[in-house]
């Protein structure tokens, strides 16, 4: 929001000047109500930036169980872009392995089979996969048949004769739900890292290519003014376009580090509070054995 004051000031700057040069006859009115309609914007966009500051502390504050928000102590500006963004190599995995919900599954699929009497775990099914060549065979770091990099595992039973063919089921209707909570993982982790990298390429667009090219458009135009070759608003329209840059630049940085706390979440995750009433219902299918 420091930008929004600056913007003011030079809006302000210039639609007083305009003023007193049409009242002597040097300015148009037509000129002179385009530069009264920009300050007026200013004012407005800077009375905005200001209610969504206290609004932002304010919400910080709940958050933080702090009763003032003058006791929030924020840093001055945002932390810089860092040097290159995170790829998302393992990142599908790592949310497979520690997200909560993921967690209450695998503790609900457990308290699934213990209810039904399941003991007798004999391998290992990656969930991800469809077909007999999902299952593990043999040690947990054996590997799989068709190589599959990521998983999420849970195990299978031996199911014997007839006698458990409803607790197969009931379990195997578990493992179908596992299956698919951790295919919507691995889909908001994608899309969350996708507007992170996003986010990440627009700030660094700015920070690089649109800043630094408003910079040298605003020192050309000085130079020029001092040459007398154009005049106050040319040099206050280039002003304004610089300070505008910057500002559109701090807040696709503030949006790039939102990026990044969604793309973190997306990691962790929470566990769904009907995860115990779907333990309830499939567990009141007991197979008789």
């Amino acid at each position: 929001m420091q930008t929004f004051p600056k913007v003011k000031q030079a809006a302000e700057a210039g639609a007083k000047l305009a003023r007193r040069m049409a009242q002597v006859g040097n300015f148009s009115k037509l000129r002179q109500a385009r530069e009264q309609a920009f300050y007026a914007d200013a004012a407005l966009n800077l009375a905005r930036a200001e209610q969504s500051t206290v609004a932002a502390r304010e919400r910080l504050a709940r958050v933080l169980g702090v009763a003032e928000r003058s006791q929030i102590k924020l840093p001055d500006r945002l932390p810089d872009l860092p040097k290159e963004p995170n790829e998302l190599g393992g990142l599908e995995q790592q949310a497979l392995d520690q997200r909560l919900d993921l967690q209450a599954i695998r503790l609900e699929t457990e308290a699934l089979a213990k209810n039904l009497g399941l003991t007798q775990a004999t391998r290992l099914i990656n969930v991800l996969e469809v077909g007999p060549a999902r299952v593990l065979e043999g040690e947990r770091n054996s590997g799989y048949k068709k190589g599959y990099e990521i998983s999420f595992e849970l195990p299978i039973f031996d199911w014997g004769g007839a006698k458990v063919a409803k607790a197969e089921s009931v379990y195997m209707q578990a493992i179908e739900r596992a299956a698919e909570v951790a295919t919507n993982v691995r889909s908001e982790v994608r899309e969350a890292y996708h507007a992170y990298r996003t986010n990440y390429d627009i700030a660094r667009h700015y920070r690089d290519e649109i800043v630094p090219l408003n910079k040298r458009i605003s020192d050309e135009s000085m130079l020029r003014y001092n040459g007398m070759l154009i005049g106050v608003f040319d040099l206050l329209a280039d002003a304004r376009s610089q300070i505008g840059s910057v500002n559109s630049y701090i807040e696709t940085l503030r949006d790039f580090w939102i990026a990044q706390g969604d793309l973190e979440m997306s990691l962790i995750g929470k566990p769904s509070l009907n995860a115990a009433t779907r333990a309830s219902i499939a567990a009141s299918g007991r197979a008789d054995h």
